[in-house]
């Protein structure tokens, strides 16, 4: 994809523009009258990861979303209500203190889960 497709630049600057994680649906969703059907998401979606364009943010029991690779370290907010996923900027640091003796740290991934300002406007 070195000389990228009118539809996948419309697709990595969708995610970019939008500012979070976004599952291949919803990106869809948000293309939806630019004439980008759904195998060209997953097509772009996937050759994205493969180029280390962009990265997979996988979740427990939800769909793949995915976020520009160059983001620095950092978390992620999903919303209990509408289930939308947004990036949490920095990190609580060093969590090796918390391994049990003998292990080792390779990574890790925190996951909050609330209510996001949106939808806690419209519940109230």
């Amino acid at each position: 994809m070195s000389t990228r497709s009118k539809h996948a630049n419309r697709i990595f600057d969708t995610i970019r523009d939008e500012g979070r994680p976004l599952s291949a649906d919803e990106v869809r969703d948000l293309l939806r009258d630019t004439g980008v059907g759904q195998a060209t998401v997953y097509r772009v979606l996937s050759a994205g990861v493969d180029e280390g364009l962009l990265k997979r943010v996988d979740l427990p029991n939800e769909p793949s979303r995915f976020e520009p690779s160059e983001l620095p370290h950092h978390h992620h907010f999903q919303c209990d209500v509408c289930g939308k996923v947004f990036d949490i900027e920095g990190c609580p640091g060093d969590l090796s203190g918390m391994l049990p003796s003998g292990f080792k740290l390779r990574s890790h991934d925190i996951t909050l889960r609330g209510e996001c300002a949106e939808c806690r406007r419209a519940a109230s």
